[in-house]
Protein backbone atom coordinates (compact mmCIF):
# COMPACT_ATOMS: atom_id res chain seq x y z
CA UNK A 1 0.00 0.00 0.00
CA UNK A 2 2.84 2.23 -0.62
CA UNK A 3 1.88 3.94 -3.51
CA UNK A 4 -1.96 4.55 -1.88
CA UNK A 5 0.48 6.17 1.19
CA UNK A 6 1.69 8.26 -0.96
CA UNK A 7 -0.93 9.55 -3.50
CA UNK A 8 -3.07 10.47 -0.18
CA UNK A 9 -0.42 12.86 1.33
CA UNK A 10 -0.17 14.48 -2.07
CA UNK A 11 -3.45 15.12 -2.43
CA UNK A 12 -4.08 16.14 1.38
CA UNK A 13 -2.08 19.18 1.52
CA UNK A 14 -3.06 21.64 4.11
CA UNK A 15 -4.73 24.67 2.58
CA UNK A 16 -7.02 22.29 0.25
CA UNK A 17 -8.24 20.17 3.45
CA UNK A 18 -8.54 22.57 4.89
CA UNK A 19 -11.01 24.76 2.57
CA UNK A 20 -12.73 21.45 1.62
CA UNK A 21 -13.89 20.63 5.32
CA UNK A 22 -14.53 24.03 5.57
CA UNK A 23 -16.99 23.51 2.08
CA UNK A 24 -18.47 19.76 3.64
CA UNK A 25 -19.62 21.54 6.75
CA UNK A 26 -21.61 23.91 5.46
CA UNK A 27 -24.94 21.55 6.01
CA UNK A 28 -24.10 21.71 9.88
CA UNK A 29 -23.82 25.85 9.63
CA UNK A 30 -27.05 25.99 7.79
CA UNK A 31 -28.61 23.40 10.48
CA UNK A 32 -28.09 25.29 13.31
CA UNK A 33 -28.79 28.27 11.57
CA UNK A 34 -32.22 26.69 10.79
CA UNK A 35 -32.59 24.49 14.14
CA UNK A 36 -33.77 27.61 16.22
CA UNK A 37 -36.66 28.02 14.55
CA UNK A 38 -37.47 24.93 14.70
CA UNK A 39 -39.84 22.97 17.76
CA UNK A 40 -37.81 20.12 19.30
CA UNK A 41 -40.13 17.21 17.86
CA UNK A 42 -39.48 18.92 14.34
CA UNK A 43 -35.60 18.69 14.97
CA UNK A 44 -34.94 15.39 13.21
CA UNK A 45 -37.30 16.25 9.92
CA UNK A 46 -35.03 19.48 9.92
CA UNK A 47 -31.38 18.00 10.06
CA UNK A 48 -32.70 15.24 7.99
CA UNK A 49 -33.57 17.61 4.86
CA UNK A 50 -30.79 20.42 5.41
CA UNK A 51 -27.81 16.90 5.20
CA UNK A 52 -29.86 15.31 2.00
CA UNK A 53 -30.17 18.76 0.13
CA UNK A 54 -27.35 20.96 1.21
CA UNK A 55 -25.03 18.46 1.44
CA UNK A 56 -24.22 18.70 -1.63
CA UNK A 57 -21.59 21.08 -0.86
CA UNK A 58 -19.57 17.81 0.29
CA UNK A 59 -20.07 15.96 -3.07
CA UNK A 60 -18.49 19.32 -4.99
CA UNK A 61 -15.51 18.65 -1.99
CA UNK A 62 -14.96 14.68 -2.82
CA UNK A 63 -14.78 15.96 -6.70
CA UNK A 64 -12.04 18.65 -6.07
CA UNK A 65 -10.44 16.09 -3.75
CA UNK A 66 -10.25 13.19 -5.77
CA UNK A 67 -9.89 13.97 -9.22
CA UNK A 68 -6.22 14.93 -8.07
CA UNK A 69 -5.46 11.78 -7.01
CA UNK A 70 -3.69 11.57 -10.01
CA UNK A 71 -4.34 14.26 -11.63
CA UNK A 72 -1.46 16.06 -9.62
CA UNK A 73 1.02 13.08 -10.25
CA UNK A 74 -0.09 13.29 -14.09
CA UNK A 75 0.24 17.35 -14.27
CA UNK A 76 3.85 16.96 -12.11
CA UNK A 77 5.19 14.80 -14.52
CA UNK A 78 5.73 12.36 -12.14
CA UNK A 79 3.16 9.93 -12.96
CA UNK A 80 5.76 7.64 -15.68
CA UNK A 81 7.87 7.28 -12.76
CA UNK A 82 4.93 5.30 -11.22
CA UNK A 83 4.71 3.63 -14.12
CA UNK A 84 8.16 2.27 -14.75
CA UNK A 85 7.83 0.57 -11.37
CA UNK A 86 6.94 -3.06 -11.25
CA UNK A 87 2.96 -2.50 -9.84
CA UNK A 88 0.33 -4.67 -11.23
CA UNK A 89 -2.20 -1.91 -13.55
CA UNK A 90 -4.97 -3.80 -11.54
CA UNK A 91 -3.03 -3.12 -7.73
CA UNK A 92 -1.99 0.22 -9.32
CA UNK A 93 -5.60 1.57 -9.54
CA UNK A 94 -7.05 -0.34 -6.63
CA UNK A 95 -4.39 1.95 -4.61
CA UNK A 96 -5.63 5.17 -5.99
CA UNK A 97 -9.25 4.27 -5.25
CA UNK A 98 -8.38 3.43 -2.04
CA UNK A 99 -6.06 6.75 -1.67
CA UNK A 100 -9.16 8.45 -2.96
CA UNK A 101 -11.28 7.17 -0.55
CA UNK A 102 -9.24 7.48 2.59
CA UNK A 103 -8.87 10.67 1.74
CA UNK A 104 -12.43 11.73 1.49
CA UNK A 105 -13.50 9.49 4.61
CA UNK A 106 -11.05 12.33 6.12
CA UNK A 107 -13.22 15.41 4.75
CA UNK A 108 -16.57 13.18 5.55
CA UNK A 109 -16.22 12.75 8.83
CA UNK A 110 -14.52 16.43 9.12
CA UNK A 111 -18.13 17.21 7.65
CA UNK A 112 -20.44 14.74 9.88
CA UNK A 113 -18.81 15.75 13.50
CA UNK A 114 -19.66 19.48 12.25
CA UNK A 115 -22.82 18.34 12.29
CA UNK A 116 -22.61 16.88 15.58
CA UNK A 117 -21.68 20.39 17.28
CA UNK A 118 -24.19 21.46 15.39
CA UNK A 119 -26.46 19.41 17.33
CA UNK A 120 -25.44 19.99 20.58
CA UNK A 121 -25.20 23.62 19.90
CA UNK A 122 -29.22 23.61 19.22
CA UNK A 123 -29.99 21.02 22.46
CA UNK A 124 -30.06 17.60 20.79
CA UNK A 125 -27.75 14.82 21.45
CA UNK A 126 -25.67 13.03 19.07
CA UNK A 127 -28.24 10.22 18.42
CA UNK A 128 -29.47 12.78 15.90
CA UNK A 129 -26.26 13.25 13.82
CA UNK A 130 -24.98 10.05 14.83
CA UNK A 131 -26.90 7.80 11.31
CA UNK A 132 -25.77 10.80 9.20
CA UNK A 133 -22.29 9.41 8.94
CA UNK A 134 -23.34 6.51 6.98
CA UNK A 135 -24.21 9.11 4.12
CA UNK A 136 -20.83 10.90 4.27
CA UNK A 137 -19.23 7.81 4.27
CA UNK A 138 -20.74 5.75 1.48
CA UNK A 139 -21.16 9.10 -0.64
CA UNK A 140 -17.36 10.02 -0.17
CA UNK A 141 -16.46 6.33 -1.31
CA UNK A 142 -18.99 6.24 -3.89
CA UNK A 143 -17.56 9.05 -5.70
CA UNK A 144 -14.59 8.31 -5.00
CA UNK A 145 -15.12 5.72 -7.17
CA UNK A 146 -15.98 7.89 -9.86
CA UNK A 147 -13.85 10.61 -9.72
CA UNK A 148 -10.55 8.96 -9.14
CA UNK A 149 -10.63 7.45 -12.68
CA UNK A 150 -12.63 10.17 -14.55
CA UNK A 151 -9.40 12.64 -12.82
CA UNK A 152 -7.22 10.34 -14.76
CA UNK A 153 -8.92 10.21 -18.20
CA UNK A 154 -10.04 13.64 -18.55
CA UNK A 155 -8.60 16.97 -18.15
CA UNK A 156 -11.14 18.91 -17.30
CA UNK A 157 -12.60 16.84 -14.70
CA UNK A 158 -13.60 19.01 -12.31
CA UNK A 159 -16.28 20.70 -14.99
CA UNK A 160 -17.50 17.13 -16.19
CA UNK A 161 -17.19 16.11 -12.60
CA UNK A 162 -19.76 19.22 -11.76
CA UNK A 163 -21.96 18.41 -14.60
CA UNK A 164 -22.17 14.71 -12.90
CA UNK A 165 -23.59 16.05 -9.73
CA UNK A 166 -25.75 19.20 -10.89
CA UNK A 167 -26.60 17.87 -14.42
CA UNK A 168 -27.66 14.07 -13.97
CA UNK A 169 -28.11 13.70 -9.83
CA UNK A 170 -29.87 16.74 -8.93
CA UNK A 171 -31.96 17.76 -12.76
CA UNK A 172 -32.38 14.52 -14.85
CA UNK A 173 -32.41 12.11 -11.33
CA UNK A 174 -35.37 13.84 -10.71
CA UNK A 175 -36.88 13.88 -13.99
CA UNK A 176 -36.19 10.50 -15.16
CA UNK A 177 -36.95 7.78 -12.56
CA UNK A 178 -34.14 5.11 -13.65
CA UNK A 179 -31.64 7.75 -13.51
CA UNK A 180 -32.11 8.17 -9.46
CA UNK A 181 -30.63 4.74 -9.79
CA UNK A 182 -27.06 5.84 -10.08
CA UNK A 183 -26.95 8.70 -8.14
CA UNK A 184 -24.22 8.23 -5.75
CA UNK A 185 -26.21 10.98 -3.63
CA UNK A 186 -29.21 9.03 -3.23
CA UNK A 187 -27.50 5.30 -2.83
CA UNK A 188 -25.55 7.08 0.20
CA UNK A 189 -29.13 8.44 1.20
CA UNK A 190 -31.23 4.54 0.72
CA UNK A 191 -28.28 3.47 3.48
CA UNK A 192 -29.21 6.75 5.69
CA UNK A 193 -32.79 6.28 5.34
CA UNK A 194 -32.38 2.60 6.39
CA UNK A 195 -30.66 3.84 10.19
CA UNK A 196 -32.64 6.81 10.19
CA UNK A 197 -36.72 6.61 10.27
CA UNK A 198 -37.35 10.33 10.66
CA UNK A 199 -36.75 11.47 7.29
CA UNK A 200 -38.43 14.64 6.44
CA UNK A 201 -40.43 15.33 3.34
CA UNK A 202 -37.52 17.13 1.46
CA UNK A 203 -35.32 14.10 2.54
CA UNK A 204 -37.32 11.57 1.18
CA UNK A 205 -38.10 13.76 -2.16
CA UNK A 206 -34.40 13.79 -2.58
CA UNK A 207 -34.34 10.18 -1.91
CA UNK A 208 -36.49 9.61 -4.76
CA UNK A 209 -37.37 6.70 -6.55
CA UNK A 210 -34.59 4.60 -4.21
CA UNK A 211 -35.60 1.81 -1.76
CA UNK A 212 -34.10 2.45 1.66
CA UNK A 213 -32.31 -0.45 3.01
CA UNK A 214 -28.83 -0.56 4.38
CA UNK A 215 -28.09 -4.01 2.47
CA UNK A 216 -29.32 -2.86 -1.16
CA UNK A 217 -27.34 0.74 -0.71
CA UNK A 218 -24.25 -1.42 0.18
CA UNK A 219 -24.34 -3.77 -2.50
CA UNK A 220 -25.08 -0.88 -5.40
CA UNK A 221 -21.89 0.71 -3.58
CA UNK A 222 -20.20 -2.81 -3.95
CA UNK A 223 -20.84 -2.60 -7.85
CA UNK A 224 -20.00 1.04 -7.98
CA UNK A 225 -16.41 0.47 -6.66
CA UNK A 226 -15.92 -2.16 -8.93
CA UNK A 227 -17.21 -0.29 -12.10
CA UNK A 228 -14.68 2.36 -10.94
CA UNK A 229 -11.68 -0.34 -10.30
CA UNK A 230 -12.23 -1.86 -14.05
CA UNK A 231 -12.31 1.79 -15.45
CA UNK A 232 -9.22 2.56 -14.14
CA UNK A 233 -7.47 -0.45 -14.42
CA UNK A 234 -8.19 -0.65 -18.42
CA UNK A 235 -7.47 3.13 -18.39
CA UNK A 236 -4.51 2.78 -16.66
CA UNK A 237 -3.18 -0.24 -19.19
CA UNK A 238 -4.05 1.24 -22.06
CA UNK A 239 -3.81 5.05 -22.08
CA UNK A 240 -0.59 7.33 -22.20
CA UNK A 241 0.41 8.16 -18.49
CA UNK A 242 1.64 11.75 -20.11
Amino acid sequence: MALALHLYRRIMRRGRVIGLLALSAVPALVFWLTAFDSSEEDLTATFTDIISSVGYTFAIAVLILTTSTLRDERDSGTLPYIYMRPIARLSMAAQSIAAGSAAALVIGVGGWLATVIAAFAVGAGLDLALPSLSLFAAAGIGYAAIFVPLGYLVPRALLVGLGYILVLETILANAVEGLAQFSIWRIGLSIYAGLEDGFGEVAEANLGPVTPGVGGGIAKLAIVLVIGLVALTWALRKRDAL
